[in-house]
């Protein structure tokens, strides 16, 4: 029978917040079966014990309630004893995760009058959907469905408050309103919509059990808007907001469930297994965390974040548009750039309801801020192991399939120049190739900075497969050999980079070689500007400041040491116009973060890069102008004093 509540009464009765959060205090990690949802942590350790879980649920006093999970909590042989413990320690509203076997036997009821009289207030059963056969598939266990379902009627029946856990999945995302439906005729007061997370069994079976957000926007929609028609109690936990726009409101806040970990044995430890996943930066409209989870990186590096980045640029009012042109010929298909190609059905819905969308597919996405020049990385082990001139270490290198996915979503968008930079782009083992299949892509021009003595490994046919790439430049970290090779670790690396940068100039005509220095010392200075002059070193003088280095006022005194020319004019792009006056030089350009599906690890500025870190700088709309002030770098001293990043980095 539907009610009348309005859904802000309905979602604020017990509803979970950061002042008030839903406590899920954990009392084991074993479960009965692993099936291929994301609860299973290979090899649990023993359950914390009775005292070691009532201390650790006092600390959270202010909850909204109290909800024994983690595992199975009905494993423990004490598990009766725990819930008096918990009541008496003054519990708010103390509730059960569970799959609900123990309550479906022929002693049900037994049980729930039993757990009532010590204080259990409500249970949260985890009911897969309406489906019997995808609940059993998914838990990993015949009949369970039928069990579970007979636990919610006997807890109903018993006067508990019952909830239902839905881990919604590819499976059971096509009969969401069928099932929020018989959760309400079942007797349920609340239910949880649960992303499934790449985590246990799921993490090796994310592409058959994981639902893909951009398929399952109205399925979610319409399943909370059945909810709340019918007075359930309705929270989406773990799906960003652009998910299910029109049911963002039923979304939970990152900061409104928290959990309860005992502090001895490995409990600590095992916080990762039992919170949200790490997330990437969210769509342009996202309200940013704790509101939302912004990009699950579980999600992302597996489906990439299309479906996100879409339905941030969405126009949902897009007004009058042209008419579809009716001639044929030779009409330029429409500009790209920074527009996301869509991928939801909704987004098909809505441009099937317009009259016309004017010849251009992608009419109602409306551009994203992007520059001409983007940054890419091939995700690889640095070879530089200083982590503030180098870059994040993976242990291994990113697929092949990643990085060409990228680059061809950076020719989508129109991108007039790629720069591949970083500490560890040119170390990947499949590089060469890479940068090959990058200059096919119609991209006008494409650059090449890091460290780069990796190339010395390349062969002659790796070398020519760099044809077509317009620039490549070497980070040197010292002037000479002692001094760089100490900074990488690798005994050969400085003439091993100059003959491997000689031998491409060779293979490779028309490609521009040169090197940077990434300056700490500012008495290296005159020996840097020395070796350019000399011809030592390959390309016209560029200085890249380190990220961490000395004075930028003792650097000033040393360049007003040089006579006119491009070391001196190198080294004034990068001091500020307080310490080194200057002509109309033009100044370094900005750092960059990594473009594409990148964990923030990886996609921050790197320190091999060519272009570094100013604070204070001005507005730089169209790009680095001839006498503007690049500002102070962030990382030195200026007579002692450090200059703060801007960013508090």
């Amino acid at each position: 029978m539907e009610t009348n509540l309005s859904p802000s009464s309905t979602r604020r009765r017990h509803w979970p917040t950061a002042e008030h959060p839903e406590v899920r205090v954990v009392t084991g990690l074993r479960q009965r079966t692993h099936g291929l949802l994301d609860w299973t942590v290979e090899d649990p350790p023993a359950d914390p014990s009775l005292e070691e879980v009532v201390a650790a649920a006092r600390l959270f006093a202010d909850a909204d309630g109290w909800m024994l999970a983690g595992g199975e909590p009905t494993l423990r042989a004490d598990f009766p004893r725990l819930v008096q413990a918990l009541a008496a320690a003054g519990a708010p509203r103390l509730g059960m995760i569970t799959d609900g076997l123990a309550l479906a036997g022929a002693g049900g009821a037994k049980v729930v009058e039993l757990l009532r009289g010590l204080g259990l207030a409500r249970v949260r059963v985890r009911l897969q959907g309406s489906r019997h056969d995808a609940h059993d598939w998914l838990v990993g266990q015949k009949g369970s469905w039928r069990r579970a379902v007979k636990a919610v009627q006997v807890a109903v029946e018993g006067g508990l408050e019952v909830e239902i856990e839905h881990t919604v999945t590819r499976p059971t995302a096509p009969f969401l309103e069928e099932s929020v439906e018989l959760f309400a005729r079942l007797g349920a007061k609340a239910v949880v919509l649960r992303r499934i997370t790449a985590r246990g069994p799921a993490g090796a079976n994310d592409v058959a059990v994981a639902a893909r957000f951009g398929l399952i926007q109205q399925e979610l929609e319409t399943a909370v808007q059945v909810g709340v028609r019918r007075g359930l109690r309705v929270m989406m936990e773990g799906f960003p907001q652009c998910a299910a726009p029109g049911a963002a409101a039923w979304q939970l806040a990152a900061d409104a469930v928290v959990w309860a970990v005992p502090d001895g044995g490995a409990w600590p430890f095992l916080r990762p297994a039992l919170e949200l996943p790490a997330s990437g930066p969210g769509c342009a409209r996202c309200p940013g965390a704790p509101a939302c989870c912004q990009a699950p990186l579980d999600y992302t590096r597996r489906f990439g974040r299309l479906e996100l980045d879409s339905e941030g640029n969405r126009l949902f009012n897009p007004g009058a548009l042209p008419p579809t042109p009716l001639q044929g010929g030779d009409t330029p298909p429409p500009d790209r750039h920074g527009r996301t190609p869509p991928t939801r059905l909704s987004y098909v819905r809505a441009a099937a309801r317009l009259p016309s969308l004017g010849g251009d597919p992608l009419a109602l996405i409306q551009p994203g801020a992007m520059g001409d020049t983007l940054r890419v990385v091939f995700v690889a082990p640095s070879r530089v192991p200083d982590p503030v001139l180098g870059d994040a270490r993976p242990a291994t290198p990113e697929s092949t399939r990643d990085v060409r996915i990228r680059l061809v979503r950076v020719a989508q968008h129109g991108a007039r120049t790629i720069r591949v930079a970083s500490a560890g782009s040119l170390a990947h083992p499949d590089a060469a190739e890479l940068l090959r299949e990058a200059t096919r892509l119609e991209i006008e021009r494409i650059e090449v900075a890091g460290e780069a003595s990796a190339l010395a490994d390349f062969g002659d046919m790796a070398m020519r497969r760099l044809r077509g790439v317009t620039r490549l430049d070497a980070a040197l970290f010292g002037p000479d050999a002692a001094s760089h090779e100490a900074i990488l670790q690798r005994p050969g690396a400085f003439e091993a980079t100059l003959q491997a940068l000689d031998r491409l100039a060779t293979l490779v005509p028309n490609i521009t070689v040169g090197v940077y220095a990434v300056l700490s010392r500012p008495e290296e200075l005159l020996t840097w500007a020395e070796l350019w002059d000399r011809g030592d070193l390959p390309g016209e003088p560029w200085f890249r400041l380190s990220p961490r280095g000395g004075d930028l006022t003792a650097l000033a005194r040393e360049a007003e040491r040089l006579s006119p020319g491009p070391a001196r004019d190198a080294i004034a792009a990068v001091l500020p116009r307080a310490l080194f006056a200057r002509g109309a030089v033009t100044p370094a350009p900005e750092a960059q973060v990594a473009w594409g599906e990148v964990p923030t690890l990886f996609a921050k500025p790197s320190g091999s890069d060519r272009f570094g870190c100013y604070a204070d700088r001005p507005s730089r709309g169209g790009g680095p102008q001839p006498g503007e002030d690049p500002g102070f770098a962030v990382g030195w001293t200026v007579e002692g004093r450090l200059i703060p990043d801007p960013a508090g980095a």
